[in-house]
């Protein structure tokens, strides 16, 4: 409970100090900025006026196995970011998409499911670099292999 107070208060001091941050901003390039500015202030100012109207929940105890997750996947994360230079946006995303699967998924991997897995991942990352690509002009790491 206080922790979200805590953390509210700093997104809002945040969502100030960028704001005065986008005066020197052309017109139409602040808006996007000042909307989402707008955006988080407001969702944390709920999240702060909650704290004081609902009761502190029951704190979880930290699990070990919890932690065993966690680092795996910010390592896959980190090693995502790494490969994204040297493979390219598309194969470096589809590759770290399915190991952050396999390391999260509960059921055991069969042969169809990888295939199902990558297939769905490689149609996804496709379409999201077609639409950066094309559409919004975002040049994304192309690497030696895309």
């Amino acid at each position: 409970m206080k922790t979200d107070r805590i953390a509210s208060i700093v997104f809002i001091v945040t969502g100030l100090i960028f704001w005065t941050q986008t005066g020197e901003l052309q017109y139409n390039c602040s808006i996007f900025p000042r909307l989402l500015i707008i955006f988080m202030v407001f969702l944390s100012a709920v999240m702060l006026i909650q704290t004081f109207l609902t009761a502190p929940p029951k704190t979880v105890p930290f699990l070990p196995k919890n932690l065993r997750y966690i680092t795996t996947s910010t390592a896959v994360a980190f090693i995502w970011i790494y490969l994204l230079n040297i493979l390219g946006f598309i194969v470096s995303s589809v590759l770290c998409l399915t190991a952050l699967t396999f390391f999260l998924d509960l059921q055991r991997p069969t042969f169809m499911r990888t295939l199902s897995t990558i297939a769905v991942y490689t149609l996804m990352v496709g379409a999201f670099w077609l639409i950066f690509h094309n559409f919004l002009l975002v040049p994304l790491p192309t690497g030696y292999l895309i």
